[in-house]
């Protein structure tokens, strides 16, 4: 387990970061400050909290799931921890985690499809106030490349990526 944990880590880490994330503002350099890292610095505070799939607004490459959720907090270390829940069309469940910097870090993601092992390895950048982009490696190889656009008035999150435009309203999980 450790050993798998450490190659995908490592074939995670041969993945180049986006030019905007090299060329971030604030980089390290003369006259600038150094790069932050901690998520609470760089996350946008209008992500953080529960976020449910609209599934009229959203596209699908596929079938459409019943339902989605995904979750944003703060966790350990300043790390923005991501958590989803989807139940697909035919009825699966589904569910995973995964908590990274906002500097392109390699992390780690859990996902139910793989049991209790490491299954991806995710690395999130901050593109702008608004703006994150997120790289999926799986098996050495990027698998996904997404966005996340935050709505100006931080009441709709849309995730993009591999032909999906998946829109999420805020969700109070009393709805």
């Amino acid at each position: 387990m450790r050993a798998f944990l450490f190659a995908l880590l490592a074939a995670g880490a041969a993945t180049s970061a986006p030019a905007s994330a090299q060329q971030q503002p604030g980089a390290a350099g003369a006259g600038h400050s150094p790069v932050r890292r901690d998520a609470r610095e760089q996350v946008p505070a209008a992500l953080l909290g529960p976020w449910k799939v609209d599934l009229q607004a959203s596209k699908y490459a596929g079938a459409k799931p019943k339902v989605a959720t995904r979750t944003f907090q703060y966790t350990e270390g300043g790390k923005l921890l991501v958590t989803f829940q989807t139940v697909s069309a035919d009825g699966a469940y589904a569910a995973g985690h995964w908590a990274a910097q906002v500097d392109g870090t390699p992390a780690v993601e859990y996902h139910s499809a793989a049991g209790s092992i490491a299954y991806n390895v995710v690395r999130l950048y901050k593109v702008d106030e608004n703006n994150l982009k997120l790289t999926v490696v799986r098996n050495g190889k990027t698998d996904i490349e997404a966005a996340y656009n935050i709505s100006p008035d931080g009441q709709k999150l849309t995730y993009s990526y591999g032909g999906n435009v998946i829109v999420y309203r805020r969700w109070t999980a009393l709805d």
